[in-house]
């Protein structure tokens, strides 16, 4: 039997053995069938990926329509044989039945349906309950002042319905349905300092927002842009952070492990406002719909850091939405590097002479072809030299008090021997001590 597990693995290459038999467990363990939604939330597959697995087993299945699949009993039975354990689809999972039973008659009595136009997805109750926990499990609500931006999961009611002493709850949502919602059950229900602001994270907030909270948590359209004005919000929200305590942003963001490079790109914003990844439980929430990202998305504990800040108007994009074009606009090919060299010796770095025949053997190790050179003298002695290259321009500028060279390259073109510039460095200004950076 552990030969068809290999078979099933020839025609899945991206799922891991360990992935496939906790499918097959899945599977195994059902005797009616499983639908499509429902194996999509239990792994956090991709519909796509999904697709593609039932047709590599076709010859195993009892029922394989396009909304459900079983196994024949007698691969049931083989797969018992093997005793196979059950898959952990995430790290660190919650449950707490009685608060899920709870929001389960909740939404059942309020009902609610998710809007497109705001990316809405529904997380299920256990996902909801899960996100106030771990708010909980961080030292996070007691005495705490708590944004949620945006709020169709209904956290803010499971943070009262936990009743852990909160200072306040604050839901700022867009959608005015959401915010009466929460405002009816509130009153229902009698749970205390949970309070409602409309507020389109589009335009500017309330400067009486302003720094007024410790921890804010979020869902937002998982686009680069999205992430980024959220956060952007989030940072506004919690204001200036001056101590290593820490204020924290609860980042929630999904999409198909088959599209890492989306991933990067919402770590490099991350970075760009300079928090911290203190952790990360991938898949920790679940959707009903969203099945294009497996109906999961992992949570980002960022923590803020003294040097947390707000960026500028310009770096922000308002076309947030997943069915607003992301499309990213055309730009020509860039190689961008910075170099920082330090210990460069007195000889090297206080002559112009030495300088320029260092930085001129630079470019020919790596056939950077330069077309012009100007040279800026200070009158502190130090340098500053552009080449103007034939694929762009290579500039330096000199610290002789501080035997330190900055170097900055910039080409339209992929550059020579590019895996050999450290070792240039290294060779031409007699130093082991070097920073490089790849910008883009």
């Amino acid at each position: 039997m552990n030969d068809l597990v290999q078979k099933i693995k020839i025609n899945n290459s991206d799922l891991k053995i360990a992935e496939i038999k906790g499918i097959l467990k899945i599977l195994s363990d059902n005797s009616v069938d499983i639908t499509n939604s429902e194996l999509i939330r239990l792994t956090g597959f991709p519909k796509e990926t999904l697709r593609n697995f039932k047709s590599s087993i076709s010859s195993l299945l009892e029922n394989s329509d396009e909304d459900s699949i079983r196994l024949k009993p007698a691969i049931v039975e083989e797969i018992k044989k093997l005793d196979l354990r059950p898959h952990k689809w995430k790290l660190y999972s919650y449950e707490q039945k009685d608060l899920e039973d709870r929001l389960l008659e909740i939404r059942k009595t309020y009902e609610l349906e998710p809007k497109r136009e705001y990316d809405q997805f529904f997380a299920t109750a256990n996902t909801s309950v899960a996100k106030a926990l771990v708010l909980r499990d961080k030292g996070l609500i007691s005495g705490k002042n708590i944004a949620l931006l945006g709020d169709d999961d209904l956290v803010s009611i499971v943070l009262g319905l936990m009743n852990e002493d909160h200072l306040n709850v604050t839901v700022f949502d867009i959608d005015d349905e959401i915010l009466a919602v929460i405002e009816r059950i509130s009153k229902d229900l009698n749970l205390k300092n949970i309070r409602t602001v409309k507020w389109d994270v589009r335009t500017k907030l309330n400067p009486q927002f302003m720094s007024a909270f410790d921890v804010m948590m979020t869902d937002p359209p998982y686009t680069r842009n999205g992430i980024a004005l959220f956060l952007n919000a989030g940072v506004e929200l919690l204001g200036q952070n001056k101590g290593h305590a820490g204020k924290y942003i609860f980042l929630f963001y999904g999409n198909s492990f088959k599209s890492p490079e989306k991933t990067l790109k919402v770590q490099e914003v991350i970075a760009d406002f300079n928090m911290v990844i203190e952790d990360k439980i991938d898949k920790f929430a679940r959707y009903y719909g969203a099945e294009s990202i497996g109906s999961a998305s992992s949570l980002y504990i960022l923590k803020a850091t003294p040097f947390t800040h707000p960026l500028e108007e310009v770096l922000l994009t308002r076309n947030i939405y997943t069915f607003e074009e992301q499309k990213e606009e055309k730009f020509p090919f860039v190689d961008h590097y910075t170099f920082k060299i330090h210990n460069v010796p007195r000889h090297i770095v206080g002559s112009k002479k030495a300088i320029l025949k260092v930085a001129g053997d630079f470019a020919n190790a790596h056939r950077l072809k330069v077309l012009d050179t100007k040279v800026t003298q200070f009158r502190g002695k130090g340098l500053t030299i552009t080449f103007v290259l034939g694929s762009s321009n290579l500039l330096l500028h000199t610290w002789p008090e501080f035997n330190a060279v900055h170097m900055d390259l910039i080409t339209c073109s992929p550059i020579y021997n590019k895996e050999m510039m450290a070792d240039s460095v290294v060779d031409l200004f007699k130093t082991d001590r070097i920073e490089i950076r790849r910008i883009e």
